[in-house]
């Protein structure tokens, strides 16, 4: 999918149950550590908005460092429907942090997690444990299936197939409710 990503984020109450549920769909790719740190500039803060619609972050992962913008498309519910996002490689990201600092962008949350991968044919799902938050599961197109909405269609048909006890809420992403939680008034 050229730059489009459609998915389902819940959060579970049993990341062991769910995951042998999903090993019987699947297979285990994975296990990884991410520190996630998200930007703004002085005069656009993407947080400042109830629903960000926007991410820049800098990814640090063992192997596989990189630098993301994402543009989050919402339907008129509120709800997310799609995600523009844009992501390469970085061999330093030590370095794109501190040219970031040094022209004035302002980290202002840090994610960090444990992610599971499991490949489940037309779908990447990842178990992720959040610092702070708790765990969640993300169930992510690997392609279209017609329109984004019968895509994220699929997503829903394939949790709910999994037979888990999940939450989804439509105020989800990590940044944003990590943000909420450290900057409640």
């Amino acid at each position: 999918m050229k730059n489009i990503e459609v998915e389902v984020q819940a959060e579970i109450k049993n990341p062991k149950d769910a995951e042998k549920k999903i090993l019987k769909f699947g297979k285990f790719v994975k296990s990884r550590q991410q520190k996630d740190i998200y930007f703004v500039t002085p005069q656009r803060n993407f947080f400042a908005k109830k629903m960000p619609n926007e991410y820049l972050r800098i990814r640090y992962e063992q192997d596989k460092n990189h630098l993301n913008y994402s543009f989050l498309h919402f339907k008129r519910n509120g709800w997310l429907n799609s995600t523009d996002e844009y992501e390469t490689l970085v061999v330093k990201p030590e370095i794109v942090e501190t040219i970031f600092k040094k022209i004035g962008l302002v980290p202002k949350v840090i994610v960090i997690k444990t992610r599971k991968y499991f490949d489940c044919g037309d779908f990447e799902v990842t178990i992720d444990n959040i610092k702070g938050l708790g765990n969640f599961m993300e169930i992510e197109a690997k392609r279209l299936f017609g329109t984004v909405a019968q895509t994220r269609k699929k997503c829903v048909n394939f949790i709910n197939s999994l037979g888990i006890e999940y939450d989804v809420r439509k105020e989800m992403g990590y940044p944003r409710m990590l943000y909420q939680k450290l900057h409640k008034k």
